[in-house]
């Protein structure tokens, strides 16, 4: 007997389980109870990392010993680089007998300011250099000019008064001094019948001349020759040539010179520090010459030697940074001489420390010619 199939029930639906409280009040008291009760713990086992690194501290429980403060510092990798020395230009010796202009634009700097110049501008020059006759194979472009050191001397002149006077004893003792002999004086007096006397005088040793004659007693003949004049006049140095008191120098070979017209002279701004390197460069060269004069050798011509050496501001020499050259030991030990020798220097100004800062390197290159 055919029978006919029930309807399938319709599939249960998923339900999420959310938490909710019973309305009943004794059940939903117990509930909040428990939750509660979970947070806590939850909370003591967050905390108890901190709880355990408490210490004792003056016989109490949980009060956490007093820590000093910590600073975490991140450096750039730019600050463990040290810092290039500060730009201040290029040294020239400028030439203390041409013009104290102030330069247009310049980075140069020397003891006095300057406009570059030459007796004979070139037209349509741009140049910064003045013209000069040197060497071809010679790289030297801080000095322009080459003179002495020493100071020269002026003459000294005889006063006209002194003149006269040694003119006048010129010619008094042209020739030897004559003098005749001094005779008798005869004295008889107003009585016929009484004695007479004869007086004589003796001057000066009687050269039995006629008459007298003045002259110099230490003269040798009676016609002026062979004449020992006295020494009367003063003895003066001779007149020297005037000399530009700037260092002996190579000079650069430079055909081609600037515009301006003028005593020879160079682009430059004063600066203290220019100033202080000219009086620097001028002590070491009057100490190199004297090496090189009392050790009476020199090194092979042609050579030359480098130092290197840094300055701080006490003027004291901390440390030789680099010393090459082909002169030898004697060449060597000279050049080192003339730069130690008369150390410390002068020390720096405040506004040259603030330029500066604590020190500089300097290089010397001494030639040997």
């Amino acid at each position: 007997m055919p029978t006919l199939q029930e309807k399938e029930p319709a599939a249960k639906r998923k339900r999420i389980w959310l938490l909710t409280l019973s309305k009943n009040p004794d059940t939903r008291s117990i509930q909040i109870g428990l939750i509660w009760t979970v947070l806590v713990h939850l909370l003591i086992l967050l905390l108890a990392p901190q709880l355990l690194r408490s210490e004792f501290s003056g016989g109490q429980l949980g009060r956490a010993a007093p820590s000093k403060p910590t600073y975490e510092v991140d450096l750039a990798p730019e600050a463990f680089l040290s810092k290039p020395a500060p730009s201040i230009g290029r040294f020239v010796e400028t030439n203390p007998d041409a013009n104290n202009k102030i330069p247009n634009n310049s980075t140069n700097f020397g003891a006095q300011n300057q406009q570059a110049a030459q007796p004979v501008p070139d037209k349509d020059s741009k140049l910064n250099m003045p013209k000069t006759e040197g060497r071809k194979d010679f790289a030297n472009d801080s000095q322009v000019i080459s003179g002495r050191l020493e100071k020269p001397m002026p003459s000294t002149p005889t006063p006209p008064a002194q003149k006269e006077q040694t003119a006048e004893k010129k010619d008094q003792t042209q020739r030897k001094e004559q003098v005749p002999l001094s005779g008798f004086i005869k004295n008889q007096g107003d009585n016929a019948e009484g004695y007479g006397t004869n007086a004589s005088s003796v001057p000066a040793p009687s050269t039995e001349a006629d008459k007298y004659v003045a002259g110099d007693v230490n003269a040798t003949t009676t016609d002026g020759a062979g004449v020992k004049a006295a020494q009367t006049t003063h003895q003066k140095p001779l007149p020297r040539p005037k000399l530009t008191q700037v260092r002996p120098a190579i000079l650069k070979d430079r055909p081609i010179g600037v515009a301006n017209g003028g005593v020879i002279g160079v682009d430059a701004h004063f600066s203290e520090f220019g100033d202080y390197l000219q009086e620097l460069i001028d002590i070491v060269q009057i100490e190199w010459d004297r090496i090189l004069d009392s050790g009476g050798t020199r090194p092979k011509q042609g050579s030359h030697v480098l130092v290197s050496f840094r300055l701080n501001s006490k003027g004291e020499i901390a440390e030789i940074v680099k010393v090459d050259g082909d002169a030898g030991d004697y060449g060597t030990n000279a050049s080192l001489s003339a730069i130690q020798d008369r150390a410390p220097y002068r020390p720096w100004t405040k506004e040259m420390v603030a330029v500066l800062g604590d020190s500089q390197v300097i290089t010397f290159d001494f030639y040997y010619e």
